[in-house]
């Protein structure tokens, strides 16, 4: 819900109207598993809580969820109490920005800072730097993506006919399964095949690279 609640925020300022939290599909890490790590270490791959906003064709999605990074993605080294923020831009292509987002002396801060700045401006109304007119957001169903998928072993036939050609996944110390990774394809599309598939134990969304 805190990631939910900051990217909120950011698509706020990406985008210049009102974002709220309620509208953004929102999914936490208790679903990820021991075996899970052990298939992103298999495929040089991390597993981070990622607030995501992006704009396709002028439509623009939000949704926060677990997400496999490749380890050369600047993303996958952030850890403990650090927070940062990964920005595409058409001109400026990636930035990030980086810095301590947790802990007692970082919140003491934030939250100093703020009290600070209420003082300075007394009553006085401060105006927001995004319209109040309210975004509305696509639904996460169309957005698309590549998806790894953790099935247990004799589904290879089923896979084949659902999924057509996948990356077959094996990790070490799992057994009686094995996971793959779909090409790319909408989390509609996704949901109606694997609805079909037998043997299906989980599965995690892919960023790209």
């Amino acid at each position: 819900y805190d990631a939910c609640r900051k990217i909120a925020i950011l698509s706020s300022l990406a985008f210049g109207q009102q974002v709220d939290f309620e509208d953004i599909y929102t999914e936490g890490i208790t679903s990820i598993t021991a075996e899970d790590i052990r298939y992103a270490t298999a495929m040089n791959k991390s597993i981070k809580l990622l607030g995501n906003s992006w704009r396709v064709d002028g439509k623009i999605y939000a949704m926060v969820c677990p997400m496999l990074l490749d380890n050369a993605h600047p993303l996958s080294g952030v850890n403990d109490v650090f927070n940062a923020i990964f920005v595409r831009g058409n001109m400026v292509d990636e930035t990030m920005f980086y810095g301590k987002g947790a802990g007692k002396l970082p919140t003491a801060s934030a939250v100093v800072s703020d009290v600070i700045d209420c003082a300075k401006h007394g009553r006085k109304h401060i105006i927001c730097i995004w319209e109040e007119e309210k975004l509305s957001l696509k639904s996460v169903d169309d957005a698309s993506r590549k998806f790894f998928v953790r099935v247990s072993e004799g589904t290879e036939a089923e896979i084949a006919k659902l999924f057509g050609d996948v990356e077959k996944i094996e990790a070490d110390g799992v057994s009686g399964e094995f996971g793959f990774v779909t090409p790319v394809m909408t989390e509609k599309e996704f949901a109606g095949k694997i609805a079909e598939l037998p043997g299906f134990i989980s599965r995690i969304r892919m960023e790209e690279d």
